[in-house]
Order: structure tokens, then sequence, then C-alpha cells
């Protein structure tokens, strides 16, 4: 690769055509020309002059020589120009919102200043190659480049890390901003602590200074995708153009099915796709794990920004990424998260996709994305494999849980991946007292449901209905009460929702609920004490009597004359027993719908498929 000659800031700031005065900066930060330049401009020197001509990244935005550079002070603008439209702090008197407005700006600046700074000593890096014909890495924490009587010229190199390890390391190179401005930004705590916490990498903490910085990057990134680049550094293809192939052919082959009921896309009448994102996430870091891509980030909330960035994933009203919406027909009606596209950009002209033959309704997806995003960062590990959820298009793991050490066995045939997170070893007593009590109490339990049988057969006749749950409008469920009489149907009607609408993980690292060849497969207790933690119940103590209840339903598969089914989760030359419930496909599954895959890594009988 080619060397590039070690410029001086103004040198630099001509080169990648700015303004080396930077005078559009003057009016939007307030302050005379000798307090701009000393508390902007001759830190924006010193950043220009350690970034030099290195790009902002290898293949995605700003890609080209400068990149880098270009991209910070464009974040700078966009956010000094954002920041006018607020009165900071938030809620201050009019005193504090006078006394402060300068650090407020300044912190807004320090922090985009910085924000990608911390790529230089992680994935983008400068070798500098001296007189002497000698090469060394260099980072910001080294000598000046300019000031270097060594330092010839330098090459870009690429190295993949974490990604998240720029973001940790960005708060070490403060020294570019002077020990005056630091000490004076230190006297105003809320400002460092929400500039502190967005140079690290905690969303939660940074506050506006934080959604102020994200927005102002979100938009330079988004600017430049739009805009082909003539020069990059490498021809790798980025991760864009992978995701946006990965659904044409996912939609043009229908791996990704449209408008039946368990498909993950769904089409309106404005021709606009909705696609329910945690499904759409995973399928993609699992086609990404088969081609052995994996510098392709692993994190779904992820990829969600990459899609938006690039301005292919809608945002909302408030400029989010997720939506909430609402599916019905005839025949069936679900709410789904999803991310948001135009449909055209994914078929040909002559295939277009057809708008939904019932009614889309979109809702408020503010209240819902706090908990998609939590759920979205479930650790999960992917396997090469795909294949489609009660969604229809949802790919999952086919068992991929973490190893237990209880119950162990050799097996000689045990693939490499993890097996399934056991939540019920806690309660193996309980759940085989449950399972197999004494034969009195079993006796007893039989001659008390033979007179119950015939009640229950005339109510089944009659089909009497029961109301879900109710909800609040914030989306939280009331109080449940576990003595009321429908509280197994509930439990039923919960499960049953929770499976169709993805807000129950199947088959994944932390499920409750896994697909065996026999059934559906309820850990136990830990479905019940969740649904019961769910409902505003405690658990841990109420679960017994909410299973035995449930068992009274009778629309479970019984093991012989007890309950309880034991299975065994095989991998890494290791087995590990767990108990649950068996329920029949159909409880679960209406006619037509489609079943996902059984776990591989679940077996009925361990010495029968031992090799």
């Amino acid at each position: 690769m080619s060397h590039f000659p070690i410029l001086a800031a103004k040198d630099l700031l001509i080169k990648c055509g700015l303004d080396p005065a930077l005078n559009e900066w003057r009016p939007l930060t307030g302050v005379d020309k000798n307090v701009f330049d000393a508390l902007f401009l001759e830190p924006l020197y010193r950043y220009a002059e350690a970034v030099q001509l290195a790009p902002a990244s290898e293949s995605h935005h700003h890609s080209g020589p400068g990149g880098l550079l270009i991209h910070t002070i464009d974040v700078v603008t966009l956010a000094l120009k954002k920041r006018r439209g607020y009165q900071l702090p938030l809620g201050g008197s009019i005193h504090d919102i006078n006394e402060q407005r300068h650090a407020w700006t300044y912190g807004v600046f320090v922090a985009c200043l910085l924000h990608d700074i911390g790529k230089l000593s992680a994935n983008i890096q400068l070798v500098v190659q001296f007189k002497d014909g000698t090469e060394r890495k260099w980072t910001p924490h080294s000598e000046s480049l300019v000031q270097s009587n060594a330092a010839k010229s330098y090459r870009i190199r690429f190295e993949k890390t974490v990604y998240e390890y720029h973001h940790k390391i960005a708060l070490t190179h403060f020294d570019l901003i002077s020990r005056d401005a630091r000490g004076w930004l230190a006297q105003a705590p809320s400002v460092m602590t929400q500039l502190c916490s967005y140079l690290w990498g905690d969303r939660f903490e940074s506050g506006i200074i934080g959604e102020i910085a994200e927005f102002a990057d979100r938009e330079s990134t988004a600017r430049n995708l739009q805009i082909p680049s003539n020069h990059k550094f490498s021809n790798a293809i980025s991760a864009i153009d992978r995701y946006l192939k990965m659904m044409r052919q996912w939609i043009a082959d229908g791996a990704l099915r449209v408008n039946v009921n368990g498909g993950m896309g769904w089409v309106d009448g404005d021709g606009y796709l909705y696609v329910v994102c945690r499904s759409l996430a995973e399928k993609m870091i699992q086609e990404c794990e088969s081609l052995g891509l994996k510098s392709l980030p692993q994190d779904p909330v992820r990829i969600y920004d990459i899609l938006q960035e690039h301005g292919f994933a809608l945002p909302t009203p408030d400029g989010k990424a997720i939506w909430n919406i609402h599916v019905k027909t005839e025949t069936f009606e679900h709410k789904f998260t999803c991310l948001k596209f135009e449909a055209r950009k994914f078929t040909p002209p002559s295939k277009l996709l057809r708008p939904l033959d019932g009614v889309l309704t979109v809702q408020d997806s503010r209240a819902l994305e706090a908990a998609m995003k939590k759920q979205a960062t479930t650790p999960h590990v992917a396997d090469e494999k795909t294949h489609e959820n009660i969604s229809g298009g949802k790919v999952v793991p086919e068992g991929t849980v973490e190893e237990i050490n209880t119950h162990e066995h050799d097996v000689e045939d045990a693939d490499e991946y993890p097996a399934p997170e056991i939540k019920n070893n806690e309660y193996e007593e309980e759940t085989r007292e449950d399972a197999g009590a004494s034969e009195e109490n079993e006796a007893i339990e039989e001659n008390q449901e033979a007179v119950r049988e015939t009640e229950r057969r005339k109510a089944a006749t009659e089909k009497e209905p029961y109301e879900p749950v109710e909800e609040n409008d914030t989306g939280s469920v009331r109080t449940l009460n576990i003595e009321a009489h429908d509280t197994p149907k509930r439990f039923v009607h919960w499960l049953k929702k929770g499976l169709i609408e993805k807000t129950i993980l199947i088959n994944d690292v932390t499920a409750e609920v896994h697909i065996v060849e026999e059934g559906v497969l309820l850990l136990a207790p830990a479905i019940f004490k969740t649904f019961l933690n769910t409902h505003g119940q405690p658990g841990e103590s109420k679960h017994n009597n909410l299973s035995k209840r449930f068992a009274r339903l009778r629309l479970h598969i019984r093991n012989g004359d007890v309950n309880i089914h034991s299975y065994w989760v095989c991998a890494s030359n290791r087995a590990s027993k767990i108990n649950g419930w068996l329920l029949p496909f159909n409880i679960i599954y209406e006619a037509g719908y489609s079943i996902p895959k059984p776990n591989k890594y679940i077996r009925k009988n361990l010495e029968a498929n031992a090799k």
C-alpha cells in the first residue's frame, strides 16, 4: 500500500477540502476568537496531526484517505448545530442554563472530537516508516509525528479487534484537550459524567450529550454512505452490502416468508416491508457464521444500526429503529417488533411484493424498544445451520446453550457446540416428587380427577371462553390472581401467544422452551416461575401450585404414570439430564403453522444415540 507524507494540521485540512480556520464553528460556539482558538481550534489541530489521512473505516463510511478527519469535523459541526436547539441542563433554572451554557457546548464538542480517536489504537493503524528504513506501529499516545525528526512517512494497516475496544480506549486521549480546558470541565460534574459515559460506550448514562453526539455521528455516516466512494483502502465487501444481498436472496427463494402466518415479513398498502427485527438479525448472524465471516457484528442491535445508518431501515418518528406493528387477517392475528424498509429495494420491478391481505397497523414503538433491545443483546452461540421457527422465518440455534457439569457422561459423538442451560436442576428433587409422588397420592389424585372429568367434558363442549390477561397502557401485564379458576388456561394462552409473537425464546441459550421429536418441551419449574413472575406473582413459592393445576387440564403428554419427561442434553463429550412437561404440537401450533425443527442437542435416550 502507498505511503503518505506526514503533514501539519492546516495542510491536512486543506488537502481534505476543509476550511483550516473552521469559521463555520465560531458562531456555533458563541465564544470570542481567542477563546475559540484555545478551546476548539487547537485541540482540533492536535487531533488532525494525530489521525493524519487515516480513514474512518476499512470499507464502511468515510473509507477513503482523510476519512476520519472529515467525518470528525462533520460530526462536530452537526452536533454544535443541534446543541443550539437545547437549553442545557435539561430542566435547569435560567441561572443554571446561563452559567453552564459554554460547558455543555464544550462537552458536546469534546465528545464528538474524541468519539473515534480510539480506532487508531484498534483496527485502523498507522505504520510509520523512519528515515533509517525501519517501520513501527504508531498510535496517538506515541510521540508527535509532525515534530519527529526521524519519521519519514506512514502507511495504513487494518487489523481485527473487538468492536467496542475503540470506545473503551477513547477516554485515554483526553490529553488532546488542554489541561486548563480539562480543569474547567471538571467543575461541571453533570457534563463530565455524560461526556465520559459516552466516550466509554455507556449509552444509558451518556444523557443529552450522548444523544446529540449519536445523532450527529449517525447523520454524518448516513450522508457519506449515500455517495459512492471513488477510492477506498480496501476492496472488502462492506457489512451493509452483505446484509442486503442476504435479504434479497432470502426473499427471492422464499427463505424469508412474507405475508403468511408464521412469516417474518409483512408488507403494507404503502409499499413498506416490515421484518421481525430479532429474527432477521439472528438469521444474518448465523449466515455470517456459516460463511466464516467472523469480523461482522454478532450483536443484533449493531446490525439494526448498520441497516439504519445506510438509510435502508427507516426510522420511527422519534428517530429510533424499532417499529411495533399489529397484523390481523381473517385467520390469524399477531403483534411484532420490526425494522421498516421500502419493499421495492429488495425485489426487481417485475416481482414487487404484494400487500398483506388483511390489516397492518403501526403502533407506538417507544414502549417496546427498550425491552426489545435488551432481548436483542441476549448472548447466544450461532449454529452453522438455519431453520424456521414459529414465525416461519426466525432462525435460531438448534440447542445452543451452555454446558452443564451435573450428571456428566462421556458421549463420543457429541457436537462441538455448547449444550442447553438447565434451569431446573436446582428443583430436581421437587420435580421428581411432582412427577412420581407416592402411589397413594397418585391414587387419590386419579379418584378426584375422575369426579371432575364429567364436568370438564361438559365445559369443553360448551367451549367456555376466557379473557386473556389484560395489559395496561404501558404494555405491562396486570397482576394475576393465582387462585382464579382459569389461571392454568391463562398460562397456556400466554405460552402460545409468546411463542408465536417471539416474546418467549425457543431453542436458545436462555430458552425455557425447546422442540423435541415428541412435542414442545417446557423446562420445569422454570417456565411456571417465569409466567408467575411476569404476572406479579412470586414464582419461587407458587410454581408448584400452578403446575399441579396445569396438569388437571390434561393437555400435556404423560410419561407413563407421571407428568414429567426426562431428556439428555449432549455436547462437548458430556451429557446432562433435564426435566420438563411435554405438550403436543397442536396445543401451540395451529394447522398449517411451520413447526420448528427439534433441538438436535436434546435426546430422549442417551444410550440409543451414543455411538
